[in-house]
């Protein structure tokens, strides 16, 4: 790594993260239910910068719109657990009333 990059360096270059998205991403406390793909919700959002990832096994996510896309497990739950964290990314970098 060069001595003026950081580990997200690349997610503040993008428009919709920024340098207050970023910060708003190190403020997060997300919670993520399930199997596997919380598991892999969990292992996004640690490596975008959440400040806390609650993993609760058992119980099962919403249902998510891509299911008919895939017909295997390993791959489903990959699929699945990128969608719930970028469902809990895209909340956190929502405008708010004091932007």
């Amino acid at each position: 790594m060069l001595p003026f990059q950081d580990r997200y360096s690349r997610q503040r270059k993008l428009p919709e993260v920024g340098k207050l998205g970023q910060e708003r991403i190190e403020q997060l406390e997300a919670v993520v239910r399930g199997g596997p793909e919380a598991t892999i919700a969990a292992l996004y959002l640690e490596r975008a910068g959440a400040a806390q990832v609650v993993h609760e096994p058992g119980e099962q996510p919403a249902a998510w719109p891509h299911a008919a896309h895939f017909r295997h497990a390993g791959p489903t739950s990959v699929a699945r657990g990128a969608w719930v964290a970028l469902q809990q990314l895209k909340r956190a970098l929502a405008p708010t009333q004091d932007d």
